[in-house]
C-alpha cells in the first residue's frame, strides 16, 4: 500500500512514497497531500504561496534548524531509503570508478549544447549524460556526433514529472563503479577552478572521506543583450552580481549517495555525513553561509538575453518540483535580477577555457580566436 507522509523541511513539502520514492515525484504530489494534511493544503493554495515561501527562507537561512532538519532527513535516507540501499547494492558489486561525470537536464537546449559539452571536455570531465523531456528543438544534431564518439549518454523523453530527482537518481547508479565523480549541475553553469587545473584533478585532491563538494554560483546578467548573440555563452555573457550566491550545486562521489532531495542537495551515508565547500565546511542544504567563491565555484548564466529568458519563463518548468510552483522567470523578477546582475565584469571562464582546452575544432576556441586578449569583449 502506498503510503504519503509531509514533513516541513527547509526544502519545502515533500512526498516520500514508500520503497519506489525515486520514481514517484510527480507534480501531483501537492494535491495527494492537500487531501491528508492541512498544512499542505495551505501551501498549495497559490494565494498563500508568497507566505510559504517567505516561511521557506526564513528556516532554509537559520543555520541550527537547516542543520537540524538536515541531519535527522540524512540519517532517516541512510538507515532506511529504498534508493540508498539501490545505492549500497549497486556498490558492493561494481568496482573502483575514475574520473568525473556530468548529470544535465535539458529542455530546448539545441543551441547551447556544443558549447557545454566542448567546455566540459576541454576542463577533464569524461562523460555526460543528458535527460531531455519535452524539447521542441533539434538535440539531437548537436549531440549525436558526441554520443557515437562514447562522450555523452543521452536519455531522451525523459518519462518522470517532474524531471528531478528521478534523473539524479538514476544517473549515480549508472556512475556507480564507472566514474569517481558525479557532478549534477544545468545547461547554463559552467564550472571554473581558480587555479587552473581540470575539474578531475581537483577533485581527486580532496580528502577521501569528503562524500561530495559544494560549489557557489556567481550569478550573471544580460549583458544588456535584448536577442542571442551569436557569441559563446561564456563570452557573450562578461557581467555579473558583485556577490557571490549562498547556493550550492554539487559533485559527489556515487557510492556516497543515499537520495537526492532537489538540484541543489544530496544525502550521503554516515550519521553526520554532508558535503564540503570549497574551504572545508560542511554544507547542510541548498544554501552555505557565508557565500565563497575563491577557488572553484560554478558561472550561472541565469538571465542571458531577454529573448532568452522570456523564452524560458514562457514555458511551464517540469525540472523540479519548486520550479513548477514557483515561476522564477516573470518579467518582473527578471528585470529584479538583471538591475544587480551586470555589476562586474568577470572573464574567468574565458581564460579558464583558454588555458585548458586542448580539443580539435572547438567552437569556443574559434570565436576566442576573434577575440584578442587585450580586448575585454568581442562586438557582436
Amino acid at each position: 500500500m502506498r503510503k504519503f507522509a509531509c514533513e516541513l523541511s527547509t526544502q519545502g513539502i515533500e512526498t516520500l512514497a514508500g520503497d519506489r520514492d525515486s520514481q514517484r515525484f510527480e507534480a501531483r504530489r501537492f494535491t495527494h497531500l492537500s487531501r491528508i494534511i492541512p498544512v499542505c493544503r495551505v501551501v498549495y493554495n497559490p494565494a498563500m504561496k508568497d507566505i510559504y515561501w517567505k516561511l521557506r527562507e526564513s528556516l532554509r537561512s537559520n543555520p541550527v534548524v537547516a542543520k537540524a532538519v538536515y541531519l535527522a532527513q540524512s540519517f532517516g535516507y541512510w538507515m532506511c531509503g529504498d534508493v540508498g540501499r539501490k545505492i549500497r547494492n549497486a556498490a558492493k558489486a561494481a568496482g573502483t570508478g575514475d574520473g568525473v561525470a556530468l548529470c544535465i537536464r535539458i529542455r530546448d537546449e539545441a543551441p547551447n549544447l556544443r558549447e557545454l559539452v566542448e567546455y566540459y571536455l576541454a576542463a577533464g570531465v569524461r562523460h555526460i549524460f543528458f535527460y531531455e523531456a519535452r524539447s521542441g528543438d533539434d538535440f539531437h544534431a548537436v549531440l549525436d556526433p558526441f554520443v557515437e564518439a562514447g562522450v555523452v549518454t543521452l536519455i531522451e523523453n525523459w518519462p518522470h514529472v517532474p524531471i528531478s530527482p528521478a534523473a539524479e537518481h538514476d544517473c549515480v547508479l549508472r556512475c556507480i563503479g564507472r566514474f569517481a565523480w558525479l557532478g549534477c549541475i544545468d545547461a547554463d553553469e559552467f564550472v571554473v577552478i581558480g587555479d587552473g587545473r581540470k575539474i578531475d584533478a581537483f577533485l581527486h585532491s580532496l580528502p577521501q572521506k569528503v562524500p561530495a563538494l559544494a560549489l557557489h554560483w556567481r550569478y550573471y546578467g544580460s549583458n544588456g543583450h535584448i536577442k542571442r548573440p551569436a557569441l559563446p555563452v561564456i563570452l557573450a555573457y562578461s557581467r555579473r552580481h558583485a556577490e557571490t550566491n549562498r547556493h550550492v550545486k554539487v559533485f559527489l562521489r556515487p557510492e556516497r549517495a543515499t537520495r537526492c532531495r532537489n538540484s541543489h542537495t544530496w544525502f550521503y551515508s554516515g550519521a553526520f555525513a554532508a558535503a564540503k565547500n570549497e574551504n572545508g565546511r560542511n554544507v547542510y542544504g541548498s544554501i552555505s553561509l557565508p557565500p565563497t567563491s575563491e577557488h572553484a565555484w560554478i558561472n550561472h548564466y541565469f538571465h542571458k538575453s531577454k529573448e532568452e529568458f522570456d523564452a524560458k519563463g514562457s514555458r511551464a518548468s517540469v525540472l523540479d518540483v519548486v520550479g513548477m510552483n514557483f515561476n522564477y522567470r516573470t518579467a518582473a523578477k527578471g528585470a529584479e535580477h538583471d538591475a544587480t546582475a551586470n555589476a562586474v565584469e568577470d572573464l574567468a571562464a574565458v581564460e579558464y577555457h583558454r588555458s585548458v582546452c586542448r580539443l580539435r575544432d572547438c567552437s569556443i576556441c574559434a570565436a576566442l580566436s576573434q577575440c584578442p586578449r587585450d580586448r575585454q569583449v568581442c562586438v557582436v
